[in-house]
Formats: C-alpha cells, structure tokens, sequence
C-alpha cells in the first residue's frame, strides 16, 4: 500500500480520487500551502497535484517540493483541467513525472498508472 498525497481544492475531486485510489493510504490538502505542509510532514510515494487553486497554484507547489531536499524525489502527478498545451511542458520542465487532464482520464486508469509508477 503506498502513501499518496492528494492536492485540489474542489472536494467532489478529493472524494472521486479517494475513492478510486482505495487500497492506497490517501491523504488530501486542499490547498498548495496545505499540500507543501503535508508532503512535508507525511512523505508521501507520490502525489497529485491540481494546477489552478487558491492560495499558491500547483506550478508553484511544484517548484516548491522539487527545490526541497526532503521532498524533491518524490513523483509528482499533475492532475488538472488545464489542456496539455496550457501547461504540460513547463509542468514537465518544472519536474513533474506526469500531466494528465482530469475531464481525459479516468480516475481507474490513473490507478493503473500509479501502481506502475510504484512498482
């Protein structure tokens, strides 16, 4: 069972991944500032991360961790609205191992690929 961080600010999307991540030990925050204390905290084995929010977006939020010894190796998934062309290759650039847009991607296949990315 692998620890997952889960950063959106919408609850509907905390539940629906919550819910299909079962099996995983799922922690959300539901903001950046919340999800850098958290990812900080709780070391988690990967995370997802939404784009646009309040309080610190997540390009920002990944900055953050990726600049932060303690959790710069940790996968970071970014999971969010914004079409690839918006924000994929800076997400990218910027250290995430993966874009995915959440209205593209189901939350079971999203399963599927985190358990690869752990195995």
């Amino acid at each position: 069972m692998a620890k997952i961080l889960l950063i959106d600010d919408e609850q509907p999307i905390l539940t629906m991944y919550t819910d299909a991540l079962s099996g995983h030990d799922v922690i959300t925050a539901n903001d950046g500032e919340d999800g850098l204390e958290k990812a900080e905290k709780e070391s988690p084995d990967i995370i997802l991360l939404d784009i646009i929010m309040p309080k610190m977006n997540g390009l920002d939020v990944l900055a953050k961790l990726k600049a932060n010894k303690e959790t710069a190796d940790i996968p970071v998934i970014m999971l969010t609205n914004l079409p690839e062309e918006a924000s994929a290759d800076k997400a990218k650039a910027s250290g995430a191992t993966e874009y995915f847009v959440k209205a593209e991607f189901e939350p079971e296949k999203l399963l599927s690929h985190i358990n690869e990315l752990l195995s």
